[in-house]
């Protein structure tokens, strides 16, 4: 069992990771503003999955095997950047009727593109190998201790980031005329094709 300072550390240090906008994060708002509130759980559990993985990686001490992985991540960075910027150019080119919403992924589809996003967002890595070791003491981490760590995940991902995405739902609730939606469809997508670069150049 994890001490109750350190992990009220970890848990802190966490949430501000989370709460700091990223390409995770960007996308989710980019899907709520798109296609709704609804069309974001599925991501919202591909970034949390992907966090899951992370932290087992480097709770076990195979932090340094995912990073030695550099070509698989770069592939997988690569296509979640592209697959964003074909996102983009479906919401931008998308048909705004009345009482209508621009076409959605699937579930699946949203789920594992941000499964693929958070897998090599360099913020997400990053955090589970530098910053979790000087919370938690990792050598002495036992079965209870790590799934401490993964409750926290299983609670703070889907709490804030839903957050984020219920906020972006109700600013494109509230505004109902098509021209409105037109442009939010195109603001989205241009906040699509932001993260898509972003994750492909860093």
């Amino acid at each position: 069992m994890i001490p109750l300072h350190n992990f009220l550390l970890y848990c802190l240090l966490y949430i501000v990771a989370i709460v700091v906008p990223g390409p995770g994060v960007i996308s989710i708002v980019a899907r709520a503003l798109g296609s709704g509130f609804r069309s974001t759980i599925p991501a919202s559990l591909g970034i949390m999955v992907g966090d899951l993985i992370l932290m087992t990686l480097s709770a076990f001490g195979l932090a340094m095997v995912a990073q030695a992985m550099g070509q698989m991540f770069l592939i997988v960075k690569i296509g979640g950047g592209l697959y964003l910027l074909f996102l983009a150019y479906k919401y931008w080119t998308a048909k705004v009727y009345a009482q209508s919403q621009v076409i959605p992924e699937s579930a699946s589809r949203g789920f594992l593109t941000q499964l693929g996003i958070t897998l090599s967002n360099p913020k997400a890595i990053a955090f589970f190998v530098a910053l979790q070791p000087t919370a938690i003491d990792l050598s002495r981490l036992n079965l209870v201790g790590y799934l401490e760590l993964a409750g926290a995940t299983i609670v703070l991902i889907p709490a804030i980031t839903l957050c984020y995405a219920a906020a972006a739902a109700r600013l494109k609730d509230l505004v109902a005329s098509v021209k409105a939606r037109r442009r939010i469809n195109k603001g989205a997508a241009v906040v699509m094709a932001g993260a898509g670069i972003a994750i492909m150049v860093k």
